[in-house]
């Protein structure tokens, strides 16, 4: 088995939030259980994983407002620490 690089996550959730945080804030490299608050974020405010991957608009938006917000509260680090 292979080691996992967490620069390349495994998720698919994972992997989409990097591209869409490589657009909005293209240095940071957050960590995987970053990722995961906005996933569960993103849930609570009623989004749609399948939607999204379906392609709903409306799902996109909703999680490109859950990534901005938690990048400008702090939640996402905006420069790559992997010593934590």
């Amino acid at each position: 088995m292979s080691k996992h690089d967490p620069r390349k996550p495994v998720k698919a959730y994972h992997r989409l939030m990097m591209e869409m945080l490589s657009a909005l804030k293209p240095k940071s490299q957050p960590r995987p259980e970053q990722l995961d608050l906005v996933a569960r974020v993103f849930r609570k405010a009623g989004g749609s994983w399948v939607g999204l991957y379906q392609g709903s608009i409306d799902d996109v938006l909703l999680l490109r407002k859950c990534l901005k917000v938690a990048l400008k509260k702090g939640f996402i680090d905006k420069r790559p620490d992997w010593s934590k």
